[in-house]
């Protein structure tokens, strides 16, 4: 729009300057004296073609036919300008007094070309014949004289916009302008409307100083853009050499449709609480490097109110990065629970599996961000959620959702989700949940009262696919859950499996339990669990199974017991399996189970019982062979003692009664031998 405006203002001060002169000439002069005059200042050649007729009253002024204006050499053979004619006329009165007043320029319906070659050259730098302009030179450099239209006008126009290093093409039709400038240095009004991709869009603004405000300085401005049922409005001040604003902004985004048209776009089908239509009000700055900033910012997305600061780095980066931080009240995205079948209140993925249809999340591409989010209410639909601190950090198409605090049902949830939308699709999570109360939150989720507890869940999980159903089939993890001291209320588990009849409801139509936990893996979307286990004063039950999340299916296997014992022993057990689908589960006893159950505790006891039996016969054998072993010390001892006393002898400490005979022996000897030595 600032190289539009300056290219504009230039036409006119050409025209003003080359024309006003033709107004005290013979007609037949006036079309070659203005093609010399503009290709002298401009280098460019200029056609006038048709008759070139005067006025004198009301206004003193000339009125030219076809008119065209060549392109740079470099642009091709398109001339950068052809209009059906243009007019000027000045105040006849002024002029005897000696001031020549401009009261009016017109150019008739123009055909604007504007180009950027690749080195950056644009069409519309212009030098007086002889001269060259440099590659490269920033356009609109040289500083716009002063002049003082009371009306600039442009009807019926076309502008196209080439840039040839990018390949990018612009088209406005049917363009409109009314520029009113009395005094150069003073205040100036510019009215524009225009078509681009079709869709109608007007531009008011007023510039305290339009002179200092068109040759680069900083003036106060306001604005005014509509396209269709949306108003974007600007009170501050700005600069467009190089661009840059600060002030106060009003945007009213009412008509989404007609906004995203004006890009070429078609508006996303957005839920409601989402953005279908907005309105942002806040102190906003642009500045020459290209970042922008919202302060005191107000964002309404339908009915849902947010306020905060958000800035915008887009000079240098990719992708633009946005960083704000937020605060809301009661947030409503109660829209997003649109999955449940508003006619028959059951969730549509449950009778016809997950849908099929491809998640575009080619939005996460568009932008990366860092931003938080404070709300002490948040309305999900099927869940809500007290106050809440969360996070979300987007990177090159992966967004990261940080759940700080999130209080809900009474409890806390806090961890990570993920959605990676680099190279295909994949979700993937840690998430914790502390202290919930069950009973509200199954309410919302499923309409289901009956259970009382307060539960601990964590659950890890990873799915890759680039439909829901695919993401379900793939789902990977692990996680477990456990829920203290509670109440299942319309059921008597204890009675119904005494009278072994599952309608059985009993007098206090509730089963009171101690504790209901286990754990579980997942793989290929199937979850594994292996020890469901169900405590309670009067029946225990154990679990174990499998649960097709991909493919919404059951398999699991229930033994409940009930308790006949104090210690927890004894009792009835029948077993239940759990089959089908989740939209349509069947239970039966598992009556095979039943009875390899009972053979395994017969088995049981009967090998207790051998156990038993062997054990009491290896007792019986070790007394036998003790006894035995005494009888024999017994018989030892007395058979030595009678040969001691035969032989005349005591053993000492160690000493065998052979060994102590021996030892008579050669100790009678050796008396014997003395004697007889002594002898003689």
């Amino acid at each position: 729009m600032r190289l539009i405006l300056r290219f504009i203002l230039v036409v006119f001060i050409l025209i003003i300057v080359g024309v006003t002169a033709l107004l005290f000439m013979p007609g037949d002069r006036i079309a070659k004296f203005a093609e010399d005059q503009f290709e002298a200042a401009t280098g460019r050649q200029m056609d006038i073609t048709g008759d070139v007729r005067t006025s004198i009253y009301p206004l003193l002024g000339v009125r030219t036919g076809p008119v065209t204006i060549a392109n740079a050499d470099w642009a091709g053979g398109e001339p950068m300008l052809r209009a059906e004619g243009l007019s000027i006329g000045v105040n006849l009165m002024a002029l005897f007094s000696g001031d020549v007043k401009i009261k009016k320029v017109e150019v008739i319906s123009p055909q604007i070309l504007l180009e950027v070659a690749k080195d950056g050259r644009a069409n519309w730098e212009m030098a007086p014949a002889g001269a060259t302009a440099a590659a490269g030179t920033p356009s609109g450099s040289g500083a716009i004289p002063a002049f003082t239209l009371e009306r600039g006008l442009v009807k019926g126009g076309k502008l196209t916009y080439i840039d040839h290093a990018s390949g990018e093409k612009t088209v406005l039709s049917d363009l409109d302008i009314d520029l009113r400038l009395p005094d150069f240095a003073a205040q100036g009004d510019i009215s524009l409307s225009m078509r681009m991709h079709g869709q109608p869009v007007s531009l008011d603004t007023t510039v305290a100083n339009f002179g200092k405000f068109i040759n680069g300085g900083v003036s106060a401005l306001t604005a005014s853009i509509k396209t269709g049922g949306s108003t974007i409005a600007f009170d501050g001040k700005a600069g467009i050499s190089p661009f840059a604003a600060d002030g106060k902004v009003d945007a009213d985004l009412a008509d989404m449709a007609a906004l995203f048209g004006v890009l070429g776009m078609d508006a996303p089908d957005l839920p409601k609480g989402m953005g279908r239509t907005a309105r942002l009000a806040g102190d906003v700055t642009y500045t020459a490097q290209g970042t922008a900033h919202l302060r005191n910012g107000s964002i309404r997305l339908d009915q849902n109110v947010l306020t905060g600061a958000v800035d915008v780095f887009i000079a240098g980066k990719e992708r633009p990065f946005v960083k704000g931080q937020f605060k809301a009240g009661a947030l409503d995205f109660s829209v997003l629970a649109a999955s449940v079948d508003n006619e028959t209140g059951a969730a549509v993925e449950t009778a016809a599996g997950w849908p099929k249809d491809v998640i575009d999340v080619s939005a996460l591409s568009s932008v990366d961000a860092d931003v938080g989010l404070v709300a002490n209410a948040i309305d999900l639909g099927t869940v809500k959620l007290g106050p809440s601190s969360v996070a979300v950090k987007l990177d090159r198409s992966r967004a990261v959702f940080e759940l700080n605090k999130v209080q809900a049902y009474q409890g806390i949830v806090s961890g990570q989700f993920v959605m990676n939308g680099r190279g295909g699709l994949s979700v993937g999570g840690d998430l914790k949940v502390a202290h919930m109360a069950m009973q509200p939150l199954l309410k919302d989720l499923a309409d289901y009262e009956r259970l009382i507890a307060v539960g601990d869940l964590r659950v890890k999980f990873l799915g890759v696919g680039n439909t829901m159903d695919a993401i379900m089939r793939s789902l990977s993890g692990d996680g477990s859950f456990t829920l203290g001291q509670g109440e299942i209320l319309g059921l008597d588990l204890a009675g119904m499996l005494r009278n072994l009849d599952t309608s059985y409801q009993g007098k206090g139509q509730k089963t009171v339990f101690n504790s209901i936990g286990a754990t579980f893996t997942m793989k290929d979307g199937v979850l594994y669990n292996d020890d469901l286990a169900f405590v309670a004063p009067l029946a225990r039950a154990d679990g174990s199974g499998e649960v097709g999340i991909g493919t919404q299916t059951l398999n699991y296997r229930i033994t409940p017991v009930a308790l006949a014992a104090a210690d927890g022993t004894g009792g009835i057990s029948v077993p239940v399996l759990i089959t089908g689908t989740w939209a349509n589960p069947k239970f039966r006893p598992d009556l095979k189970g039943l009875i390899d159950q009972n053979l395994a505790d017969e088995k049981a006891a009967l090998e207790a019982k051998l156990a038993a039996e062997k054990a009491a016969a290896e007792a019986r054998l070790q007394a036998e062979k003790a006894a035995l072993q005494e009888r024999l010390d017994a018989e030892r001892a007395a058979a030595e003692q009678r040969a001691k006393d035969a032989l005349g002898v005591e053993t000492q400490d160690g000493e065998s009664i052979e060994d102590a005979a021996r030892r008579k022996l050669e100790e009678e000897a050796k008396r014997g031998l003395l004697n007889l030595l002594g002898n003689n």
